[in-house]
């Protein structure tokens, strides 16, 4: 029987698949999948488990040690929907998977979440996938902790803590955290967080600095910024998987491939690229498109600006014409008064009269009787001689009308 099998495998057969041990891997077609989903903690609890739905880095660590170690598994795909977790065990786990993918080519793939921890160890791949609609990134570093001691004060409870150490009873239950315990923890998150940015760049991803202050993205945005490709679904990134690393294949081709297969393999590998190379070069023309767009409305927008300010020019120069003309003619005015009032007092000095008031026709009787009772009442013909000359043509007309 043992002579049988190695005679199997040296004509190029392979063995039959062995069931799995790890309940996180399976195999499809010589490709070792591993299930990462939910919260990543080191040891998942059963209450973790089945209230959370959460995976142990450990148990993602031994279903990796198995895929490396198997013969029947020529790569491995990560199926990722994870919110991430928590830093014990995380960067453990991908070192593990970069150290895997120097044994076999390792991929990441997620249509759901691949965010934070999860996005850690997906770093470590060869390559990573996401669907359009998948949440990748949050690359960052988080720690709460509460402060009750208000409430407790309130409540009339008083909680002392007896320690050694400055830091020894840092977040105890009921106490506020020091200037020196905020520093110690703000330091440590500060270390971890450098740790993971080098891990997320250490294959060559061209992650600008501020896609890494903890947001997240879908997949198109996350393509955009190199987190990850983008594919349709699952079968698009094995497909990937397997045409750009002919190796992957099951039973005798992948023992011994014809050259008319490598050929084709080549080819399609190729066109991948090719067609790859060409969305990547739509997306740089639509962004140099955009940025003419942009360059022609500043344009426009700077020659209104300057026609704005030659009109405010203008108006401004208006406004000063008009306010010149307004004091000028405010001048003539003032001066036509003055001329009219010296007139005036030369007539007067000159005459020894005064412009009377006009007066209207309904009031000519009234004022003919008042003038010619001023008139007869004077007595002396010499007084009588210098009101008559004091008085106007037309006030002389109503006495001797009202005379007659």
């Amino acid at each position: 029987m043992a002579a049988s099998l190695r005679g199997l495998v040296d004509r190029g057969g392979s063995l039959p698949n062995q069931q799995p041990s790890s309940s996180l891997l399976s195999v499809e077609d010589g490709i070792g999948v591993v299930a990462i989903e939910g919260p990543i903690l080191r040891k998942a609890d059963l209450f973790a488990r089945v209230f959370f739905g959460a995976t142990g880095s450990e148990d993602i660590g031994a279903a990796l040690r198995e895929a490396g170690a198997r013969d029947d598994i020529k790569a491995v795909f990560l199926n990722i929907d994870s919110p991430g977790g928590t830093v014990a065990g995380t960067p453990e786990l991908a070192a593990a998977v970069a150290s895997l993918n120097e044994q076999k080519p390792v991929y990441a793939f997620s249509s759901g979440l691949m965010c934070s921890a999860a996005y850690w160890v997906a770093s470590q791949a060869r390559a990573i996938y996401a669907t359009p609609s998948a949440q990748v990134g949050s690359i960052g570093v988080v720690q709460a902790v509460i402060d009750n001691s208000a409430a407790l004060d309130k409540a009339g409870i008083k909680v002392e803590v007896f320690s050694v150490g400055k830091y020894k009873a840092m977040g105890a239950l009921g106490t506020p955290l020091t200037d020196d315990q905020r520093e110690l923890i703000s330091s440590n998150l500060a270390e971890i967080a450098g740790e993971f940015h080098a891990a997320v760049l250490a294959r060559g991803r061209a992650i600008p600095a501020d896609a890494m202050e903890g947001q997240t993205f879908s997949g198109k945005q996350a393509q955009r910024h190199n987190l990850a490709g983008m594919v349709p679904d699952r079968a698009e990134a094995m497909r990937r998987l397997r045409i750009y690393h002919a190796a992957v294949d099951t039973g005798a081709r992948a023992m011994s491939t014809a050259p008319e297969d490598l050929l084709l393999e080549a080819r399609t590998q190729v066109s991948d690229l090719q067609r790859d190379y060409q969305a990547q070069t739509q997306l740089l023309n639509e962004a140099s498109a955009n940025a003419d767009s942009l360059r022609g409305e500043v344009e426009l927008l700077t020659a209104e600006i300057d026609t704005l300010k030659a009109e405010r020019d203008t108006a401004t120069a208006d406004v000063t014409t008009l306010r010149k003309q307004v004091t000028d003619l405010q001048s003539s005015q003032a001066d036509f008064d003055t001329r009219v009032q010296t007139e005036v007092a030369r007539v007067v000095a000159s005459t020894g009269t005064t412009l009377p008031a006009r007066v209207t026709p309904a009031g000519d009787a009234t004022q003919a009787a008042d003038l010619h009772a001023q008139f007869a009442a004077i007595t002396d013909p010499a007084a009588q001689t210098a009101f008559w000359r004091k008085l106007t043509p037309e006030q002389q007309a109503l006495i001797l009308k009202h005379q007659a």
